[in-house]
């Protein structure tokens, strides 16, 4: 549990403590701070509740009063003398278990010398001490407050990650092998025109399948001429935006959807004509929509980005997508780069909580870097694998019926059905490179963003570590939240 406990003595000054139990439970949390008459629950034996706290606080409110030291018994007796006096036994097991001991000076109160203390005392006269004036009481206030957050965080718990999107599970594989079997089982049942025969032409299913293997061409053309002639450039921009928020985004890609926009306009006037007219208000309807949706969703992201930032620390997701590591990273640097040292308890706590987090999800991305590549297919792309295998099943299909068209009109010679099987091969072979392209592409993406998000972390924890060194100064005011100020661009 920890936290601040006020060891004080009973007297005028009682309102005094009062209210400065209720700010520091403001600022802390009700479990963070304990004064005896607020915190012990009726029934429970104060002795033991005492001692409990004492070895459990981390730092010990120390209040001296005007006459604190001499204060009498009913006998006359000095009470610090007494070794059952309570406030002595809270101080000494605090002085000898290495708690942080502030003496807390109220008005007129002069801080006690050692030789006004019992000798198991006597270390508390050497211990630098924090005014409390009613002249300066929001002034005074505000910087103990300050000097306690470098030992006692306020209560904080993470806030949980948003749940991950549902895997598709098993049931596309089995659509997928539904629908290939299907198609290929079709085959014979497609209809076919004789009269290519009596020309120069070639079967309409033959045409179907060399337009299918070109098809197949495209993905691995585009995503082989990107990776190759673009892969610095997209990697910088995709680095540059993941890393900012969602306005400045937006600021940042208008031109790209203006351009879109554009286009769209100029395509709507290409069709005027006859149907122009009913085919522009089309365009005009979806482009509407499309602005509708996107004004939600931009609404959506400035709030997720604003949450995001007050709100401290949040889970990382599993599994954690490049944007999403990339922006909490930034968001901690943006942090770390606006606080002043020394961090106080809580910031050290959130932060060192988040790059723990941080590695844990690197350490997943290298684990998906590893993954085989029927397992990569399922887990992240089972449509596009169940597109690709019922594709290969149609062309499949589509070079069977050819077949069957040339063995009807008697042209079916070994070499159209080699031509036709070589067909098939090409078309299998182009949806492989596909794949394969797309593994590799998947895995330098991951690999990539380890390494760079790994030297970033590292940098980082030398950051919180440099900002966790003692102060050399004493700072006048607590340490500012995030939701005081908002995230800078």
């Amino acid at each position: 549990m920890g936290g601040i406990f006020i060891n004080y003595r009973r007297g005028d000054h009682e309102d005094v403590v009062r209210e400065l139990y209720d700010r520091l439970e403001q600022h802390f949390g009700t479990d963070q701070v304990f004064r005896d008459i607020a915190s012990i629950v009726p029934g429970q034996r104060y002795p033991d509740t005492l001692r409990e706290r004492v070895a459990d606080c981390e730092v010990l409110l120390v209040v001296v009063h005007r006459g604190w030291a001499d204060a009498r018994g009913a006998r006359g007796e000095r009470r610090l003398d007494d070794e059952t006096d309570w406030v002595r036994r809270e101080i000494d097991q605090a002085l000898h278990t290495g708690k942080t001991v502030i003496p807390l000076l109220l008005d007129g109160a002069a801080p006690p010398g050692p030789d006004q203390l019992p000798p198991p005392l006597r270390d508390l006269a050497h211990r630098n001490a924090q005014f409390l004036r009613a002249a300066h009481h929001e002034a005074d206030l505000a910087e103990l407050i300050a000097v306690l957050e470098t030992d006692v965080s306020r209560t904080w718990r993470p806030v949980p990650p948003a749940p991950p999107a549902r895997r598709a599970g098993r049931w596309p594989g089995a659509l997928t092998a539904v629908l290939a079997v299907a198609v290929l089982l079709a085959a014979p049942a497609l209809p076919q025109d004789d009269g290519w025969a009596a020309g120069n032409g070639l079967p309409w299913t033959l045409y179907a399948t060399l337009g299918g293997c070109l098809l197949l061409c495209a993905p691995p053309l585009s995503l082989a001429v990107t990776r190759v002639l673009l892969r610095r450039p997209l990697d910088g921009w995709e680095r540059d935006l993941h890393a900012v928020k969602h306005r400045t985004y937006i600021r940042q890609t208008w031109p790209m959807a203006a351009g879109l926009v554009l286009v769209g306009a100029f395509g709507a006037l290409q069709l005027w004509g006859d149907g122009g007219t009913w085919a522009s208000l089309a365009l005009l309807l979806v482009m509407c929509l499309a602005v509708a949706h996107t004004a939600a969703t931009h609404i959506r992201l400035q709030r997720r980005d604003a949450d995001l930032w007050a709100r401290w620390p949040q889970g990382l997701p599993n599994p954690v997508s490049r944007p999403l590591l990339r922006r909490a990273v930034a968001r901690l640097e943006l942090r770390l780069a606006a606080a002043r040292p020394p961090l106080s308890r809580e910031q050290r706590e959130k932060a060192e909580w988040e790059l723990a987090d941080m590695r844990a999800a690197l350490a997943r991305l290298s684990q998906e870097a590893r993954r085989s590549r029927l397992t990569w297919l399922r887990q992240d792309h089972p449509w596009l694998l169940g597109g690709h295998v019922v594709g290969l099943a149609s062309i499949t299909a589509l070079a069977v019926a050819s077949g069957l068209a040339f063995e009807s009109v008697r042209k079916g010679t070994p070499r159209v059905h080699g031509t036709l099987a070589v067909l098939v091969l090409i078309a299998a072979a182009l949806a492989l490179t596909t794949m394969e392209i797309g593994l590799r592409h998947q895995r330098r993406l991951r690999t990539d963003l380890v390494a760079e998000v790994g030297e970033r972390v590292a940098l980082l924890t030398d950051r919180v570590a440099a900002l966790s060194a003692p102060a050399r100064t004493k700072r006048s005011g607590p340490a500012p939240r995030p939701e005081e100020f908002a995230e800078p661009d």
